[in-house]
C-alpha cells in the first residue's frame, strides 16, 4: 500500500485516505445537490441540500452557499474554502462563521466530467456524495460507497438526502 498520509492509524485492510488529483476549481465551481452524507448537527432535518461555489472576492479562495429546506423553511450558511497547497486542489479548508476553526474538505473522488464528487475528510467523521443532478445513477452511487468503505469510512452512517418536492 502507498501511503500519502501516515497509515500506523488505518485499520488493517483499510486504503490510506487519499484524494483525487483530476479535482480542479474551474469544474468545482457551480451548484451541486446533496445525495448522501453522514448526519451533523447542522443538517439534522434538511431536505432539498445544495451546495453552491463561487470564486470569492478579491481571490480569497471559494464561496460555500449550502442551503437546505429545514422541516419546510429555506435555511442556509455561508462559508469560505481556501486551497492551503497551491498544486492540491483536492485538499481544501472550509470555515464557516459558527465554527472555531475550518474543516477539512477532501474530494475522494472526481468525475472526469464533473458530474459527481466523493468529498471526505481524514478523521473519516464526514462524508458527502454529491451530484450536478438531484438524482445519481445507483452503480456510480455504490461505486462512490465502495470507495469511501475501502477507506474505512462507516458507510453504515450515510444518509440519502430528500431531494423530492424541492423548489
Amino acid at each position: 500500500m502507498i501511503c500519502l498520509t501516515s497509515c500506523d492509524d488505518e485499520p488493517t485492510g483499510c486504503l490510506a485516505v487519499t484524494t483525487d488529483s483530476d479535482a480542479n476549481l474551474t469544474q468545482f465551481l457551480g451548484l451541486w445537490y446533496e445525495i448522501a452524507s453522514f448526519p451533523l448537527f447542522f443538517n439534522a432535518g434538511c431536505s432539498c441540500t445544495t451546495a453552491e461555489y463561487t470564486l470569492a472576492p478579491n481571490g480569497a479562495g471559494v464561496t460555500v452557499n449550502n442551503n437546505c429546506q429545514l422541516f419546510g423553511a429555506p435555511n442556509g450558511i455561508q462559508g469560505i474554502a481556501t486551497q492551503p497547497d497551491p498544486n492540491d486542489f483536492s485538499k481544501l479548508k472550509v470555515q464557516f462563521p459558527t465554527s472555531p476553526s475550518a474543516g477539512d474538505y477532501w474530494i475522494l473522488e472526481f468525475a472526469s466530467d464533473a458530474s459527481y464528487m466523493l468529498v471526505g475528510n481524514p478523521a473519516k467523521d464526514n462524508l458527502y456524495i454529491l451530484s450536478r443532478t438531484s438524482t445519481l445513477d445507483q452503480t456510480i452511487y455504490d461505486d462512490l460507497v465502495k470507495i469511501a468503505e475501502d477507506m474505512c469510512f462507516d458507510v453504515s452512517n450515510l444518509q440519502l438526502t430528500d431531494q423530492s418536492n424541492c423548489n
